[in-house]
């Protein structure tokens, strides 16, 4: 078991006069098949807040409600906004007992962050990077071992990367071409088929990962040079250094280009590849919902707007009514290539690598 899997199974202690009750929420929250972990460790916050104004009720009034929406001290404005999100979910569940509740007011707060959408140059600069390391003497503990198969595999299935590397190696059916995600963001699981050329990659760093250790400590699909399962944090730092090889310049944490903007690279390529193809824009927006194992439309159809952006040649007109942006026109089959400011005439897919 990673240490994510360890950190949901440990069991926080709360100690205010909330106590029972936030205890109960959590585990309502997790039958309703949520990890909720963020979730209760601002709970914690909440406890804490409680504990240091000395509360004796339980019932949320209007200044508790307004002491806990008060900015903290170096606090994003989207980490406040996600704080009033869970006091509201459990002053509703409070509510639904018959117990009066003041609700928490805070404004959403406003994004500008854009994705970064890798261009066909920048891809093949960052696997000429991983593949000439890897045939390079590396550590015995590298991560770099990895990388090669990992990003490819990233590209072309959108998965989190915290749902590739906690899959095991019985998840992975290189047979069926097929998927099973139990270590998702929303706890459902899911499964996701992939291409025939992604087979090959994965067979042939399974033939190499098994060569060089026949028993590695753990039992996970992607793993180190050693054999030791890995984290995030393992990869980010090692895609950096690619990044600084390939000379991409890398703008900051949330800026990128990052592990993740290999997800957002594959929903849009997904899409246009589905559009190419004469399928409605709103037929295609569930299926890829239900492939990036997203919980609404809402979060999927950001990419509708961002593939609008990219790729004008895709004839949109937009509904005032419904605020909503719909396909009018077949398209036409362009990529574009954002590291020469035009576009060059070839296929779109998704599916496959590099």
């Amino acid at each position: 078991m990673n240490s994510l899997n360890g950190n949901i199974m440990r069991k926080i202690r709360f100690n205010g006069v909330y106590k029972d009750l936030l205890e109960e929420f959590v585990q309502f929250k997790r039958q309703c098949g949520f990890k909720y972990v963020t979730a209760e460790k601002m709970l914690v916050l909440f406890d804490k807040l409680t504990i240091e104004r000395g509360e004796t009720e339980t019932s949320l009034g209007i200044e508790l409600a307004r002491a806990w929406a008060v900015k903290r001290p170096n606090e994003t404005e989207s980490y406040r906004y996600k704080r009033s999100v869970v006091f509201n979910q459990f002053a509703l569940y409070l509510r639904q007992q018959d117990r009066p509740c003041s609700i928490c007011h805070v404004p959403p707060y406003k994004t500008y962050f854009i994705p970064h959408i890798y261009s066909s140059k920048e891809l093949e600069q960052i696997f000429s990077v991983c593949d000439n390391q890897v045939c390079m003497p590396i550590r015995r503990d590298s991560v770099m071992f990895v990388m090669p198969a990992l990003l490819r595999f990233l590209l072309c299935t959108g998965l989190r990367i915290g749902e590739a590397l906690g899959l095991l190696d019985t998840d992975v059916n290189l047979q069926n071409k097929m998927l099973i995600i139990r270590d998702s963001k929303n706890g459902k699981e899911r499964l996701v088929p992939f291409s025939d050329s992604l087979a090959t990659i994965l067979t042939q760093y399974r033939i190499h990962r098994v060569r060089l250790n026949p028993s590695p400590s753990t039992s996970h699909f992607f793993l180190s040079a050693r054999g030791r399962s890995l984290e995030p944090g393992d990869i980010y730092v090692c895609f950096k250094r690619i990044l600084h090889k390939a000379g991409i310049p890398f703008k900051g944490n949330h800026y990128g280009p990052r592990v993740h903007d290999f997800r957002h690279t594959f929903a849009v390529r997904s899409l246009v590849h589905m559009l190419e193809n004469g399928m409605d824009i709103y037929c295609s927006l569930p299926i890829l919902s239900t492939y990036l194992g997203h919980q609404s439309l809402e979060a999927t159809n950001k990419y509708v707007r961002l593939t609008k952006e990219m790729y004008p040649d895709l004839v949109y007109t937009h509904d005032p009514e419904s605020g909503e942006i719909r396909q009018t026109g077949r398209p036409v089959r362009y990529v574009r290539d954002d590291t020469r400011g035009q576009r060059d005439r070839q296929g779109v897919g998704g599916a496959d690598h590099p």
